[in-house]
């Protein structure tokens, strides 16, 4: 497999305590013997990090990466500036220190090692950092160890509260920028406010470790993406559930959203068939959030997108609609039209000229026209700052009772007995965060009807009559298979 696209990035967070993982840094702390354990403890009165505790947390991250999958590499910077033992985004001080036990373990052939490459050619396209994994040695180790993936996890200091100099994309991954250096995080003093969304999160995060969440219809444990630089594997487990809420261009008054968990990196036709604690699922949405909420603003009634074209048949008029709807949240979000534009194109399959997409924002803003000064004016980061804040109250209420809740920004995922209260919590946030309700989207919800080893997806253009076109899939047998699995964990662990 590709190096540069089968990879994760080392997560300097990965933690367990379980008895043979404990064994199994020992094993290899022991193997790197007397010499090299004596230069990598410090002789100075300030200790630091105990170089036993910086080989655990690389040993943990490489086992959960081979119980994943046993091909997949870690890209491991070797830049100094990339750990600062300080930093309140590295919970468990680990320093540069962990380039000096890679190295070793790379001489002593626990660990394959690929040197990273810095291209200033292409303007970075070609580059990439470091990559490692294990050696049929290391590897067996590792099947001594009984440990399970669901013994791993994020070490509980981590911090789930990011302020970042960058945008983010919808995944939470950092935008490109020019212009002045930028910081990936940024340091901030401890307040009442970041210790009151910091204590939800780990709640949350908490809660979230003790369910289930899975695609119950994968026969293997990922799904394959298409990038820009290939194929990408995401994995669909239970180690990737982490959830953290980033805040963006150095300031707390934007963006502020909750990002990580599986399900906001898959689209709509694989969360359809997400289940919950082995709980069937639905997907509700607020209608057209963001227009709706500069409309609110402005003291303004937000009219839709249903653009009148008497000429055209519904099949292309219902594909104009969809075109609008993105190209008004891409012009929300853009700097200028012309971004707007280019932005659109990379993102919707059908191409449409300047002259007709400006045509469409015109046939919009007949609709809409008090939304004119909103459009190509940056606004969108301001107004995720909102909805974090209605997602925020929406988790919160559902964490207090110990109920799960996914959220993908303005849509959540709750098990289907739980939509009464859902709707409920998503009024009640819109009226707490904005002084008004907002709309659930009508164009339809997707239900899931378990049965015994089928899963039936209702698409449902009415809500209220549960009416609607369904589609038959089976549950595949890996997913019982780890469904159990973890069901015998959490009782192993006193968590059920």
């Amino acid at each position: 497999m590709n190096h540069r696209t089968h990879s994760v990035r080392l997560n300097v967070h990965t933690w367990s305590n379980h008895p043979e993982v404990n064994s199994l840094v020992t094993d290899i702390w022991d193997a790197l013997g007397e010499d090299r354990q004596s230069n990598l403890t410090s002789k100075s009165n300030k200790k630091g990090t105990p170089p036993k505790r910086i080989l655990k947390v690389l040993l943990v991250h490489l086992y959960a990466t081979w119980l994943d999958d046993p091909s997949l590499w870690t890209g491991m910077s070797r830049n100094n500036n990339d750990y600062a033992p300080t930093s309140l985004y590295n919970a468990l001080n680990i320093p540069i220190k962990i380039v000096r036990i890679t190295d070793h373990l790379v001489e002593l052939g626990y660990l394959d090692f690929v040197q990273g490459s810095n291209d200033k050619t292409f303007d970075g396209w070609f580059s990439f950092s470091s990559r490692i994994k294990p050696t049929e040695l290391l590897v067996t180790h590792f099947l001594k160890c009984t440990a399970t993936a669901f013994d791993i996890s994020r070490h509980e200091k981590e911090t789930p509260l990011v302020l970042t100099d960058f945008d983010v994309d919808k995944e939470g991954n950092l935008k490109k920028r020019g212009g002045k250096k930028l910081r990936k995080v940024k340091e901030y003093e401890q307040t009442p406010e970041t210790q009151r969304m910091v204590q939800g999160l780990k709640l949350y995060n908490q809660l979230l470790t003790r369910t289930y969440v899975d695609i119950a219809t994968l026969d293997e444990p990922y799904v394959v993406r298409q990038t820009k630089k290939g194929p990408q594997r995401l994995a669909i487990n239970q180690n990737n559930k982490f959830v953290r809420r980033i805040f963006s261009r150095g300031k707390w008054h934007f963006n502020g959203r909750f990002y990580g968990g599986f399900w906001q990196q898959v689209g709509e036709d694989y969360r359809k068939f997400i289940l919950i604690d082995d709980k069937p699922t639905v997907e509700i949405d607020y209608k057209g959030i963001h227009p709706t909420i500069l409309s609110i603003n402005k003291g303004e009634t937000f009219n839709g997108y249903d653009i009148k074209a008497p000429l055209l048949d519904k099949e292309v008029s219902t594909e104009l609609i969809k075109a609008t709807k993105l190209l008004v949240l891409t012009a929300i979000n853009a700097e200028s039209k012309a971004k707007a534009f280019k932005a659109f194109r990379s993102n919707y399959p059908i191409k449409f000229k300047d002259r007709e997409l400006e045509a469409l924002l015109q046939q919009f803003l007949k609709l809409n026209p008090h939304l004119e000064e909103d459009l190509c004016t940056d606004k969108g980061i301001t107004l995720m700052n909102t909805d974090g804040k209605i997602a925020e109250y929406v988790i919160n209420r559902f964490t207090e009772q110990q109920i799960p809740v996914l959220t993908v920004h303005d849509s959540f995922i709750v098990q289907t007995d739980q939509q009464k209260n859902l709707k409920q919590y998503m009024e009640e946030a819109t009226l707490n965060v904005l002084g008004t309700r907002i709309e659930f989207e009508q164009d339809y919800v997707s239900l899931n009807a378990k049965e015994e080893d089928k899963l039936n997806v209702i698409k449902v253009k009415n809500p209220s009559s549960f009416m609607g076109d369904k589609e038959e899939v089976e549950i595949s047998q890996r997913y019982f298979n780890t469904y159990k699995k973890f069901k015998l964990w959490k009782e192993s662990n006193n968590l059920a």
